[in-house]
């Protein structure tokens, strides 16, 4: 069968990225004999640039609004022009959205009309974003395909810290539209899936199909981590969004002047945080990377002694990408988010928790992480793409086939 996947935000490997969620489950797909036709924005949501291909891609069309390029005999990339944002939260953002939206189902029946793709059998879309994700469907309809949403991030309730404390308790009010699309589009799915357990309540769903992130870069000498007891180099790779607390892991390096961190990343927040480092007196000690490329990030990864993810459960993300990251270069892991994250680190002995705006709490986590360092840093075969991604094909496949006989 043809397979279409919509994804707006994932990095691809052609762009010197490692491996992300839905570039793995597109090889998943194709690896078990379907053709796969991958959408993706020209916009790349963490470098707020253009994406640009190695050579790697052979480009098929070019065309004023999209581009499509052959990446095997049985993966096609499309890519969506889409207008830039700066800010994550932003109404140019939401703009944007709503541009790569339409384009989607414009470009997808044009492409279909033209032959340069077939109809599709089935349609994977993430979520987010919504309005993405309902244009999937609407192709869906139209071509008489299945269609899976498959949720990354909870929308709309990712947003409700973002709202001024004062206003937060009206959250459920002011998202309530966005909550009823998110609802409808679950209940008219004909599959959910999502990275998380946390989310099922989200969808309503029985058939909640459990598919967790995963790597599938190598991982990095595990022998070296096992003896060292030393936990001073701290690292954080990311965005530099209003969603993360780095002022915290900052505020912790002014109580131990043996602590430093690097941060791999852009965003909104780094001229502010660049600040906050030289107000608090450790801007010697807080080393700013910006983007890096895979061989570089994972370098700098392996080189530090712990990954922190200093993220608040009010943002509704379960397990961020960056978990996986730092336990494939073999660090342990320092997070303020709880729920599976927590459960992960301590079942496993990954790392360590703390309370996101506690400097103190922080501290505590990295004596803990000293005085019991973890014997040995692996992701857990159940975290890896080459167990995830095929599993998820073939579960999708089986649960198509009890539900519709196909």
């Amino acid at each position: 069968m043809t397979v279409y996947i919509q994804t707006p935000f994932d990095n691809l490997p052609q762009e010197g990225c490692r491996a992300m969620r839905y570039w793995n489950m597109a090889e998943a797909f194709a690896s078990r004999g379907h053709d796969v036709v991958l959408f993706v924005s020209s916009f790349n949501h963490g470098t707020k640039e253009q994406r640009r291909f190695d050579d790697s891609l052979k480009i098929e069309i070019d065309s004023p609004k999209f581009k499509v390029y052959r990446h095997s005999p049985a993966i096609k990339i499309v890519v969506l022009n889409t207008l830039k944002y700066k800010r994550n939260i932003s109404f140019r953002r939401i703009l944007s959205h709503l541009v790569y939206a339409r384009s989607f189902y414009a470009t997808a029946e044009k492409l279909i009309a033209q032959k340069t793709i077939s109809q599709p059998s089935l349609v994977i879309s993430a979520v987010p974003t919504l309005t993405a994700a309902l244009q999937c469907r609407r192709l869906a309809l139209k071509t008489n395909a299945k269609t899976v949403s498959d949720i990354q991030d909870a929308w709309p309730e990712a947003f409700y810290r973002v709202l001024p404390k004062k206003i937060r308790f009206l959250s459920s009010l002011l998202f309530l539209p966005m909550r009823l699309v998110a609802k409808a589009l679950y209940n008219s799915s004909d599959l959910v899936s999502g990275v998380s357990s946390s989310y099922k309540h989200l969808t309503g769903r029985d058939d909640f199909i459990l598919a967790r992130l995963g790597i599938s870069v190598p991982p990095f000498s595990q022998e070296r981590r096992a003896s060292s007891q030393r936990i001073s180099r701290l690292v954080y790779a990311g965005s530099l969004g209003l969603g993360y607390s780095l002022e915290t892991v900052i505020d912790a390096l002014k109580k131990d002047l043996s602590l430093t961190l690097d941060i791999a990343g852009e965003g909104e927040k780094k001229d502010s945080l660049i600040r906050y480092a030289k107000k608090c007196g450790v801007q010697d000690r807080v080393r700013f990377h910006g983007w890096l490329g895979q061989e570089a990030y994972f370098s700098l990864l392996s080189s530090c002694d712990a990954g922190v993810i200093p993220m608040s459960d009010e943002s509704m993300v379960a397990l961020p990408n960056k978990l996986f990251d730092y336990l494939n270069s073999s660090i342990p892991v320092i997070a303020s988010l709880h729920g599976e994250c927590e459960r992960i680190l301590l079942e496993e002995n990954l790392g360590a928790v703390y309370d996101e705006k506690s400097p103190e709490s922080f501290m505590k986590a990295v004596e803990r992480l000293r005085k019991n360092p973890p014997e040995r840093i692996s992701l857990p075969p159940t975290l890896r793409a080459d167990f995830i991604y095929p599993e998820f094909a073939r579960e999708v496949e089986e649960a198509l086939s009890r539900k519709f006989g196909q």
